[in-house]
Formats: structure tokens, sequence, C-alpha cells
């Protein structure tokens, strides 16, 4: 990595995480009431279950959207992790999560550091 880090790089790669995070998390909530739903056979009402369903299929795609874009604004290649997510998906995710906020710890220290033995 290079100590020529934009201020708002690192504020941007952020943002994208915690969006991602929440589109993740609005989706298991979506699947967590879609499993209690159905706990009981014949019970289920078909346009909760469909707009559940919905919910849970949205959030996944805008989970996988804003991890794409914390990707390229960390100079990943999107490719190839967003095919790991789909194959490995809750594993790869969580990875590349810990990864990425890792990266971006890195990048708000770097410029204390930078400054410090500037002095």
């Amino acid at each position: 990595m290079s100590n020529d880090v934009k201020p708002g790089r690192a504020a941007a790669l952020k943002s994208a995480l915690e969006s991602a995070f929440i589109a993740v998390l609005a989706s298991g909530v979506c699947l967590w009431f879609l499993i209690s739903e159905t706990q009981v056979p014949g019970e289920g009402d078909p346009a909760k279950l469909t707009m559940f369903g919905l919910g849970l299929f949205a959030g996944l795609c805008a989970h996988f959207a804003y991890m794409g874009i914390a990707l390229k604004r960390a100079g990943r290649n999107v490719v190839l992790w967003l095919l790991l997510m789909l194959v490995l998906m809750p594993f790869a995710s969580v990875v590349l999560g810990i990864l990425l906020f890792n990266q971006v710890q890195e990048m708000e220290q770097a410029p204390e550091e930078g400054g410090a033995s500037a002095v």
C-alpha cells in the first residue's frame, strides 16, 4: 500500500462496508421471518412469504453490490472476490469484510504516522 492515500478514500471504503453489513443484516431478518412463518405447515400467508423472499433476495443483491463497491474502492480484484462470495457465501463475505475493515484501519493510521515522522 502506498502512503499517498487520500483522506476521503478510507471513509468511502468504510461507508461501503457499513452499507454491505446493513444489507446482509436486513436479508438475515427477512430469512428469520421467512423461516418462522413456515414453521407450521399450511399456516403461512402466501403474500407474507413472497414479500419476505423478495426482501431476502433484494438484501443479498444489495450486499453483493456494496461489497463490489468496497472491493473497487480498495483496489482489489472485484470479479474474483464476487465469485468467491457467490460460491462460499457466508464464509467469503466474512473473510472479505475482515480484510477490508483491516485495510480501512491501516488507511486511517497511515496519515497519522506519516505526519508524526515529518516533524
